[in-house]
């Protein structure tokens, strides 16, 4: 299945393959088999029956048909890569019925290359979906990834900070709905003018086609069999752990190596955000990994050291840690965090320097 790379953009799904970067993994998720409808921990009020049903076929993990390419791995294997989109409710202030969506590649999960918000209300006699683009800056955005999966902790996001991008007129099916745009809507993409958009839901398959069009009503893109994307339910990217203690931890697998064990030494690189979309640190700005003794002791707050018990090398984590975890009531003046902050991490253990030699390391003298 060939993606044009004009094709989609910026409309419902944007399917459009984001800039080629070589990730070594696996085709699928990893293997787990979570439901993100379990796992949010949000409880949407929907407005109408009619907006919770569409809101409720919409909610979970999707995941194109066929693959969009195709990348060798370390052992030299072609292995296929999808498109993964993850639908879940999720607040905007300002705004009622809105979901949040994030559309990645599955060999980089954790990763999205779009983050958009869906909102679902009524128009005239039947229904009409919006869907928005986050006008936050891209840096801001990080603090969004997987949020699908914890969205009873979602950053502060209020229709203010929300860019339209296209509209969907919906009419209910026996077993889902269709929708198309009601007009073309402007585009600059692939030297077309207008596009258009048509969507539809059946059962556990989805579909969406798009064409651009030029100044004289030509189809420009789009036109032929490659503007349908087919997606289908599939298991969730993620897997969610929910502790007593208040911190939540979202794994995207992605292990080429052990796990830490005491007194390894740990190289991660990190960034972290506080609710409001603030990145307050990076190790990707000063391009070096934080590297530290396991377990962190005093080097790191209570929640960064509880987030790296079972932490593989290579694997990927985001943590959100509550304020008693993190910088207590007296927060981080020097970093610009607040007392009692929910704190967001994005985490990627990136090398191990082993305490003591895996058996598999040694050689027949035990050296």
């Amino acid at each position: 299945m060939f993606i044009p790379r004009f094709a989609a953009a910026g409309l419902i799904f944007a399917a459009l393959i984001a800039p080629a970067h070589a990730q070594n993994g696996e085709s699928d998720p990893p293997a787990w088999t979570p439901d993100p409808r379990t796992l949010t921990g949000y409880e949407a009020e929907w407005s109408t029956p009619e907006i919770a049903m569409v809101a409720r076929r919409l909610t979970g993990t999707w995941r194109t048909e066929e693959p969009i390419e195709s990348m060798r791995n370390e052992d030299g294997q072609s292995v296929p890569v999808y498109l993964v989109m993850s639908v879940a409710p999720a607040p905007v202030s300002g705004l009622s019925d809105t979901l949040y969506v994030e559309t990645a590649r599955t060999d980089s999960p954790w990763s999205p290359y779009r983050r958009a918000i869906f909102q679902i209300f009524p128009y005239r006699d039947g229904l009409r979906l919006r869907t928005y683009e986050l006008a936050v800056g891209s840096t801001a955005q990080g603090v969004f990834n997987g949020m699908f999966a914890a969205a009873d902790h979602f950053p502060e996001l209020s229709a203010d900070e929300l860019i339209a991008t296209i509209d969907l007129d919906l009419s209910p099916t026996a077993t889902g709905f269709e929708g198309a745009s009601p007009y073309p809507y402007p585009t600059r993409l692939g030297g077309a003018v207008e596009m258009t958009s048509r969507v539809t839901l059946d059962g556990d398959g989805f579909s969406v086609a798009d064409r651009g069009y030029d100044a004289n009503g030509n189809v420009v893109w789009g036109a032929g069999e490659d503007s349908v994307f087919f997606f289908e339910r599939t298991r969730g990217v993620v897997s969610t752990t929910r502790r007593d203690d208040g911190m939540v931890i979202l794994d995207y697998g992605g292990a080429s190596g052990p796990v830490v064990s005491n007194g390894d030494q740990m190289h991660v690189h990190y960034e972290g955000f506080l609710a409001s979309k603030h990145r307050f640190d990076s190790s990707y700005d000063r391009d070096m990994p934080f590297i530290f003794a396991y377990p962190p002791g005093t080097r790191a707050i209570t929640g960064w050291g509880i987030g790296m018990e079972n932490f593989a090398r290579g694997a990927r984590r985001k943590l959100i840690i509550p304020g008693d975890l993190g910088y207590g009531p007296n927060g981080n003046p020097r970093a610009g965090i607040p007392g009692d902050a929910t704190l967001y991490f994005n985490i990627h253990l990136v090398h191990i320097d082993r305490a003591q030699p895996d058996d598999a390391e040694t050689d027949e003298n035990g050296n």
